[in-house]
């Protein structure tokens, strides 16, 4: 329970502060937004590139293991 209302209150008050820096700066506020989302989006990315590079680097070290016990 605990949790929840620590989680109720943090976005209260980062809702406060997003409308109050609204209402003084709309375009720079969703100008950050945006980047935000963008940033927040480039993670998924990113990480999804590793794993795959991990992945296939995972198969490659297999088959060189397996042909040089043949």
């Amino acid at each position: 329970m605990p949790t929840l209302c620590t989680l109720i209150s943090s976005i209260s008050l980062m809702s406060f502060l997003g409308l109050v820096a609204y209402d003084a700066r709309p375009v720079v506020v969703i100008v950050i937004g945006v980047l935000v989302v963008l940033v927040m989006i480039l993670q998924f990315v990113v990480y999804g590139t590793h794993h795959c590079a991990k992945s296939a680097l995972r198969v490659l070290r297999a088959g060189a293991v397996r042909d040089s016990e043949v």
